[in-house]
């Protein structure tokens, strides 16, 4: 089935308006031409009538004062009607009419051979005179009662096409409302009212509310419209999102920096304290007492880490960016955790030597390494496994986006929208202190960069850093 998009349905439209009114306006130009024409044929008509008049006042004038002179006028009046007659192959004439003139032709000529009869009858034998006269008034009459017939005949069919006329025209105005009514509708369901609703949906995302319009069946521009919108709402929730996420993180920042110097200096006097304590009671210690001052250890260690991790995460410092390889910092950053690959996984490194990109390769490191290894521990369970670090084949203008993929458990949705929060961790005791993504997410922000997750429980998860892109002549490292 042919469907047609919003700018071809309105110029079928008015396509059809116009071939409308084009044949009406065509059809009342042959109407008024026909006009025309049958008014040029009441004229011929008229004149014809008038001498029918013409040379009956003459036959009148001969027989009531038997005037020669009258006689002689109303033979030529007769002659000029008969001539005047036999133009009426000049009009426009229909059967009808033309069988009609055509026996007022023979009417006259009869009219013509009775006067001349009486005239010779009145010359040679008086007494026939009367007879004649009869006879030719009857004719006479009968003459006039066919003109007026005929002109009677014409101006009725001039009045017929003039109410056709006043018809059509009626016709007309009706059709051309009729489509503009149509048209005014359709414009108004399938364009104003979906502008209105993106309208009110601008004013609603002014306001906080990020929910879509809803899309149309019918696939044309006012569909594509409302799905371009759709994707605009989507980003600006999305990026809506990153700013809260990065308020988020900057307060949790300044907090974490405040907790952290607090606790340093306890956690560095405990662990201190159970190293000479270890260090003096080593011989003497029984196992279990020496047991205890080593989870101590352990212990202000790990809280240690968490202490160093927190001020990492709140630490402002100075970015070196410069323009680097792609396929060098990769490389680099998958060298330092090989060694902690377990022997069934496996890291394949897909980056093209011809990338080149503005970022602090030291931190892009930390962003890497710390991916790489979330993606080991997520398949610390399985005996097999891969990590593929590689770049998309569709690439914007001027990011470049990279992808670091697994085979690992998958993160579930509900946990999808945490990840890149401070603290936040599946992880077992002693693994993680639920940092690492939430600096790397800082780190990707300073480069003007994005960062961002999908992830299929049981399939694996994929992470994906959009980077900014420098040209191949202007990647001078």
């Amino acid at each position: 089935m042919l469907r047609l998009n919003v700018r071809q349905r309105i110029i079928a439209g008015f396509l059809i308006l116009s071939i409308c009114l084009g044949g009406q306006t065509f059809f009342s130009y042959k109407q008024l031409l026909l006009v025309e024409d049958k008014t040029y044929s009441v004229e011929f008509i008229d004149d014809v009538e008038s001498s029918i008049l013409n040379f009956r006042r003459q036959e009148k004038n001969y027989l009531l004062y038997d005037e020669e002179s009258s006689y002689v006028l109303a033979l030529q009046e007769i002659e000029n009607t008969l001539q005047l007659l036999n133009r009426h192959s000049e009009f426009n004439f229909d059967e009808i009419m033309t069988g009609k003139i055509v026996a007022l032709h023979k009417t006259i000529i009869e009219y013509r051979d009775r006067i001349i009869a009486m005239h010779a009858a009145a010359s040679t034998q008086g007494q026939r005179l009367n007879g004649e006269m009869g006879q030719l008034r009857e004719i006479g009459q009968e003459l006039v009662l066919q003109a007026q017939h005929i002109a009677d005949f014409e101006r009725e069919h001039i009045l017929k096409i003039n109410r056709q006329l006043r018809k059509q025209l009626l016709f007309s105005i009706l059709t051309v409302s009729f489509l503009f009514l149509c048209t005014l509708y359709f414009i108004s369901r399938r364009i104003i009212n979906p502008l209105k609703v993106i309208e009110e949906t601008t004013t609603q995302i002014a306001q906080g509310n990020f929910s879509p319009v809803d899309v149309g069946s019918i696939h044309d521009e006012i569909t594509q419209v409302q799905k371009a919108f759709n994707s605009m709402v989507s980003e600006l929730g999305h990026r809506q999102a990153q700013l809260v996420q990065a308020q988020k993180m900057s307060s949790i920042g300044t907090l974490s920096a405040g907790i952290a110097h607090q606790v340093n200096n306890p956690l560095n006097n405990i662990s201190t304290s159970a190293q000479i304590l270890q260090t003096e009671l080593n011989d003497s210690l029984e196992p279990f007492p020496k047991k205890l001052l080593d989870n101590i250890e352990t212990e202000t260690a790990r809280a240690r880490d968490i202490v160093r991790g927190l001020l990492e995460f709140a630490r402002c410092t100075d970015l070196s960016l410069r323009t680097v390889s792609l396929e060098k910092v990769v490389a680099n950053a998958a060298q330092l955790v090989s060694s902690q690959i377990p022997s069934g996984v496996s890291m394949n490194v897909e980056i093209p030597e011809d990338i080149f990109v503005r970022i602090d390769p030291q931190r892009m490191g930390e962003v890497l390494i710390n991916l790489i290894i979330n993606a080991i521990q997520a398949m610390k369970a399985s005996t097999t496994g891969q990590i593929t670090v590689s770049v998309a084949k569709e690439q914007a203008a001027d990011f470049v986006t990279l992808i670091v993929s697994d085979t690992g458990k998958g993160i579930s949705k509900e946990d999808l929208p945490k990840v890149f929060d401070p603290f936040f961790t599946r992880k077992e005791v002693g693994e993680g202190t639920g940092l690492g993504l939430s600096v790397a997410y800082g780190i990707i922000e300073e480069f003007d960069g994005e960062i961002r997750v999908e992830s299929t429980l049981g399939v694996g998860s994929r992470f994906y850093i959009d980077l900014p892109l420098v040209r191949s002549d202007e990647s001078v490292a």
